[in-house]
């Protein structure tokens, strides 16, 4: 496969560039962990807007390895999906039912306190998944900007480019479990809890993407996912101050 990539120099330094990026992130989060960081008692505004300036700048820089190879938008995922009839139609039913279970996930979260408080002891209480959480109400519009971005570019980068860069050299699912593999790798730094919360939706992703050959219905179900993620934090929140965190004690794991 790589000596396939070398011949290309614009989709070799396409993958260097996501390949970099994903190492530099795999280093930032094996760094916190070692130093053992004090957790966040405010919303980390700083790191979503580098987040967000990182993702465009990643989508960006694969879009124009694509094409500046010789090939098209179109052949990339920017169409209404090249498979068409029943298998683009199951892309979207798969889609669209999922995101309907979160929205029915949220309604449940927004009526009963219960679930409420136990939902907040979950999302503020493993030191790994909530450190990229708001922690009060007015800064949810943040990290619905971030929840935007990554529904986006995480699809043209992880999805579409990864993916159709992989399947040039090796069989399409051989290249949907590479790229899904680079894809869970990156959000290590959500630990454990965080890794199990997205792989199912991670799989339903990539499953929309193979099927249809379209980065739609991906992009739909990726932005609706974080954006209900935000608004369930944004309903487990204080209305007014910041939400509690426990500080870690000295000594233990980040």
């Amino acid at each position: 496969m790589f000596e396939g990539i070398m011949k290309e120099a614009e989709l070799l330094l396409g993958f260097a560039a996501v390949a970099v990026i994903w190492l530099v992130m795999i280093a930032m989060d094996v760094w916190r962990r070692a130093k053992g960081l004090k957790r966040r008692t405010t919303s980390p505004m700083r790191q979503w807007f580098a987040s967000i300036g990182i993702l465009w700048g990643l989508a960006a820089i694969s879009v124009w390895a694509w094409m500046a190879s010789g090939r098209t938008l179109a052949d990339l995922g920017f169409s209404s999906g090249e498979a068409g009839g029943w298998r683009l139609g199951l892309a979207w039913g798969l889609a669209i039912a999922f995101a309907g279970q979160q929205v029915i996930q949220l309604i449940a979260i927004r009526r009963n306190e219960e679930t409420r408080t136990q939902v907040k002891d979950v999302v503020f209480g493993s030191g790994d998944y909530d450190q990229i959480m708001p922690r009060r109400r007015k800064d949810v519009w943040g990290y619905q900007l971030l929840a935007v971005t990554a529904g986006i570019t995480e699809e043209v980068v992880f999805r579409a480019f990864l993916i159709s860069l992989f399947a040039l050299w090796m069989p399409i699912w051989l290249a949907a479990v590479a790229a899904l593999a680079m894809f869970i790798v990156a959000h290590a730094y959500q630990g454990v809890q965080g890794l199990v919360r997205i792989l199912p939706v991670s799989i339903v992703l990539t499953l929309c993407y193979v099927l249809s050959g379209s980065l739609w219905p991906g992009i739909f179900l990726h932005v609706a996912v974080d954006v209900l993620s935000g608004l369930m934090v944004w309903v487990i929140l204080p209305r007014e101050g910041y939400v509690e965190v426990q500080p870690r004690t000295e000594g233990a794991p980040a």
